[in-house]
């Protein structure tokens, strides 16, 4: 299980921090997949898409950590959520060096959601 939250974490990183021409292109890509061929639309759906990833890598990250620190009996778990939270602000800091990407603390909420949610997942379903 922790290979498994690794790699995810290890995933996340990387196309968080993909340039900006690259991160739109992957996103617009999968707006298509979406709705189709519709211009007006993919817009859209693309900004949706963007704002939804942030929650759900988060979301996906804190659910893994803390299973994973489950299944080893690993009592630290607040430990855990202190690093994911600063990890959720450090990833968007980083973006400023990456060219056409930006800091957001929107998108910092965004990623704290989906801890909050991970947490709430697991609070109630474990």
């Amino acid at each position: 299980m922790i290979i498994v939250a690794i790699l995810w974490f290890c995933l996340m990183t990387y196309l968080s921090h993909q340039d900006g021409e690259h991160t739109g292109k992957t996103s617009r890509t999968l707006a298509m997949l979406f709705i189709g061929e519709n211009q007006d639309q993919i817009e859209i759906v693309n900004m949706w898409l963007r704002k939804i990833a942030h929650v759900l890598v988060f979301f996906v990250l804190t659910i893994l950590v803390i299973v994973t620190m489950k299944v080893y009996q690993n009592a630290y778990y607040i430990y855990a959520i202190i690093f994911i939270c600063l990890w959720a602000f450090v990833d968007e800091v980083t973006k400023l060096k990456i060219q056409g990407r930006h800091f957001s603390l929107f998108d910092v909420g965004l990623n704290l959601i989906g801890v909050i949610m991970g947490l709430l997942v697991i609070y109630f379903f474990s």
